[in-house]
């Protein structure tokens, strides 16, 4: 097995050393954040070259972990255990991303007249789990828990940018491009070119791809641990869009990072690379 250090534990243990810290407490959340990452159970000389711990200094954090059942111990590997899950649970449950998600929308709204909405990806398409429509008259309306296939929206686009090559070679594989308008993209190679360049920009766009008259702009929301949390989606009519595009995609973007920021993610976080 390949034991590498990461960005986070580094930081953790520069962090404890400039600020005369404990090390034991840098030591401990090294420790979890290597076995929160690592897709496999560590033994004591494996924990101990990661987080560079002599073996006797980390067995006597490793004792009172396990017997607490934040950590679990088999066959002399270590994982973690129940009680970390259920700690982690307590903070997300408590957390104000809701709060923080309904205000940085509002703003948006408020900034750029539009509708915005914030969508999560479910298997092959993404469903809209909240939505703040433009007070004009004429507006992008989009009903919360409706979804729309992921080729064609510009929230789709922003979670196939992020897919891994494995995984969207899987995508296409298993999935038929039909179009929902005229408009609607379902090359394949046009759609692989278009994703290389979300990637690049860091926002999606489209027109008339999954409504004819209707433009989206969709940026990733990132977790603290630099996976994908959802897209922020700014939704208007095709005039509007065309007109405000500059605006739109710069209110997109600032709005994500806030949304971002509410969940621990910190840009420059390796993980934003392809999981």
């Amino acid at each position: 097995m390949l034991i590498m250090k990461t960005a986070q534990s580094d930081r953790a243990e520069a962090a404890g050393a400039t600020s005369g810290g404990p090390r034991s407490l840098t030591r401990i959340l090294a420790l979890f954040d290597l076995l929160a990452r690592s897709d496999q159970r560590m033994s004591l000389s494996e924990l101990s070259s990661a987080i560079d711990c002599p073996k006797s200094s980390l067995l006597v954090l490793l004792r009172p972990l396990t017997e607490k059942g934040y950590l679990m111990r088999e066959e002399d590997n270590y994982f973690l255990g129940p009680r970390i899950f259920q700690f982690a649970q307590s903070i997300l449950t408590n957390h104000p991303f809701e709060s923080a998600l309904r205000a940085v929308m509002s703003d948006m709204v408020a900034q750029t007249g539009e509708t915005v909405l914030f969508a999560v990806r479910d298997g092959g398409n993404v469903v809209y789990s909240a939505v703040v429509e433009s007070p004009q008259p004429v507006r992008y309306v989009a009903q919360m828990g409706i979804n729309r296939p992921l080729f064609c929206s510009a929230s789709g686009l922003v979670m196939l940018a992020y897919e891994t090559p494995q995984d969207l070679d899987d995508y296409f594989r298993r999935t038929e491009l039909t179009p929902l308008t005229p408009n609607s993209i379902t090359d394949e190679k046009e759609l692989r070119l278009l994703i290389s360049q979300i990637r690049k920009t860091g926002y999606a766009s489209t027109a008339g791809t999954a409504h004819v008259d209707a433009a989206g702009f969709g940026v990733p929301v990132f977790r603290a641990d630099g996976h994908l949390a959802g897209a922020l989606v700014i939704g208007a009519p095709l005039e509007r869009a065309n007109r405000n595009k500059k605006q739109y995609v710069a209110a997109a973007k600032t709005g994500a990072e806030r949304l971002s920021r509410a969940l621990g993610y910190r840009s420059g976080l390796k993980g934003t690379a392809l999981h």
